[in-house]
């Protein structure tokens, strides 16, 4: 399976960049959704050729956004933090846009679309990647889902804190071994948003566990 053979080429990305590398992460002045509505380097060229390092991203990242949602999704009726509503809310609409985005991707370069929900039930059959990658393990979904307050809120910050982490290393990765232009530009405006997010989270983190 297609799979198997990403997985192991990411996992041993995640183990040899981490988190450390954030000089990638210098400000373009674009987000997302400008660099989704401007495709013009693949749109230009569908049958433009991209190396597998671009390829195995966007087939991993789309599941490991695939959990963002799912975490992000609980905070509305658990949370009682609006700031951590908001954050929740933002990841969900940030995220849900960055799968489309690379779900389209593969679509201009004639590769399968990843469905995200099948992608991320195969991923969680892995624990070894679930934790090379940052992502929330079944169990600790299950005690996500049951906490409320702020038993919810620092759960979810500490999960999603480890998740974009995850994410971080993945994103240095294509970075350094990409080739395609607009998964750079991507990956380049994503690495900037998740570190900054991070920064965030930790400080609020920080806030609710100094204060319990």
């Amino acid at each position: 399976m297609r799979y198997r053979r990403v997985a192991s080429a990411l996992l041993t990305a995640a183990c040899l960049f981490g988190v450390a590398t954030t000089s990638a992460a210098a400000d373009t002045g674009r987000t997302p959704a400008a660099a989704a509505a401007d495709p013009a380097s693949a749109s230009a060229n569908p049958q433009v050729e991209s190396d597998n390092a671009d390829a195995d991203f966007v087939a991993m990242m789309i599941p490991h956004h695939q959990q963002a949602l799912i975490l992000s999704r609980l905070a509305p009726s658990r949370s009682t933090d609006s700031d951590v509503r908001a954050l929740a809310n933002r990841i969900d609409v940030e995220q849900g846009l960055e799968i489309y985005m690379m779900q389209s991707w593969q679509e201009w370069n004639g590769l399968e679309k990843t469905d995200p929900q099948q992608s991320y039930e195969e991923m969680l059959q892995d624990p070894m990647m679930v934790e090379m990658m940052g992502m929330a393990t079944p169990e600790e979904l299950d005690q996500l889902s049951a906490a409320t307050g702020d038993a919810f809120d620092v759960q979810y910050l500490q999960l999603m804190i480890k998740h974009h982490n995850g994410a971080i290393g993945m994103l240095t990765e294509v970075l350094t071994n990409g080739t395609d232009e607009t998964i750079q530009t991507w990956a380049t405006d994503m690495l900037a948003t998740q570190y900054a997010q991070v920064q965030m989270m930790q400080k609020m983190l920080d806030d609710k566990t100094r204060t319990s």
